[in-house]
């Protein structure tokens, strides 16, 4: 079933509360792996703020029907630099501006017609449309949230 404007703007506002929330975990969980071998939640949550640039940068103003956007960059590169930014950007740096990349997103969606959610565009060979593009991104929210609600002991 397609998400539907209301459904990805009401996505990004209960998420927004609940980045806003994690300005409250002890420095011992901000720094703690989601689980062995894995990134901190401070790199979780810097991974998300540099896919959101990403997005607002390299995507969002390009995002016109039957566009060809070129594939994703290096997914390994642009995690290592949100790793290293983490270590040298506070928690409450961090979640401020992943919260400011989310008010620009919450603006655009609000001034977009479902109409325009429907825009179809390929990254690559891979055919999507603004709202695919949308629900894949909030999905992908949802998996780093699952992890640090586990890495923070909180049941999800």
């Amino acid at each position: 079933m397609k998400m539907k404007k209301q459904d990805i703007i009401a996505h990004y506002e209960s998420y927004s509360v609940w980045l806003e929330s994690l300005k409250e975990l002890g420095q011992e969980i901000w720094l703690k792996p989601v689980s062995a071998g894995k990134w901190s939640v401070a790199a979780v949550v810097a991974h998300l703020l540099f896919w959101d640039r990403y997005s607002l940068n390299e995507r969002f103003p390009f995002f016109k029907e039957g566009a060809v956007l070129a594939n994703y960059p290096d997914f390994q590169s642009v995690n290592d630099a949100a790793g290293k930014y983490a270590e040298k950007h506070t928690q409450l740096e961090i979640i401020e501006e992943l919260l400011s990349a989310r008010r620009q997103f919450l603006r655009m969606l609000e001034g977009m017609s479902e109409e325009k959610l429907d825009t179809a565009f390929n990254i690559g060979r891979h055919a999507l449309t603004v709202r695919d593009y949308f629900a894949d991104f909030t999905d992908h929210d949802i998996h780093h949230k699952k992890q640090i609600m586990q890495a923070a002991g909180i049941s999800v």
